[in-house]
């Protein structure tokens, strides 16, 4: 269901909170591996750093799951967001699942064309009186409107009279 159009993923969100933890380990890591008086800029440690790719792992679900909670590891590095990923791509499979179900499931080119067209008899000599037909009110709908319209009537007639009796 993500591959289709309306998938947005809310990447620019998940960028910024994976990006925020992803520095906030690495500058962890770096006071860790301090050697003596000599500071090890987290820049330098990301080529040497064997834990590297746990630590990409960790910011990525992070990120994705605590990007907006208020918790005291947030607190403490300043690292407080506004809502987590999660949440937002909850609320993207509404409108993926509606193209999903009502809009790509009605698969055009594995019988739906065919159905429409032969099911519904739209082509041949009698098309044009057959697709008046679909288009026509029906009877007791038709019956219906015009007894609501003669009762309007009525009741536009009774409102002048009693308005010019005022």
């Amino acid at each position: 269901m993500e591959a289709s159009a309306t998938f947005t993923l809310n990447e620019h969100y998940f960028s910024d909170y994976r990006q925020k933890f992803l520095e906030s380990y690495r500058s962890a890591r770096a006071e860790e591996n301090r050697r003596g008086d000599e500071d090890v800029r987290p820049e330098e440690l990301i080529a040497r750093d064997r834990f590297e790719p746990a630590l990409q792992i960790m910011a990525s679900v992070r990120g994705y799951f605590q990007g907006g909670s208020k918790c005291s590891f947030l607190r403490a590095t300043k690292l407080l967001t506004t809502s987590p990923v999660s949440y937002k791509r909850f609320t993207d499979m509404v409108p993926m699942t509606i193209d999903q179900e009502l809009l790509r499931g009605l698969d055009w080119d594995r019988g739906l064309r065919a159905a429409l067209i032969e099911g519904l008899e739209v082509t041949g000599s009698d098309s044009f009186e057959r697709s008046r037909q679909f288009l026509q009110e029906p009877p007791d709908i038709q019956s219906r409107r015009e007894d609501l319209l003669k009762r309007l009537e009525r009741l536009r007639l009774a409102k002048r009279e009693l308005q010019s009796l005022f």
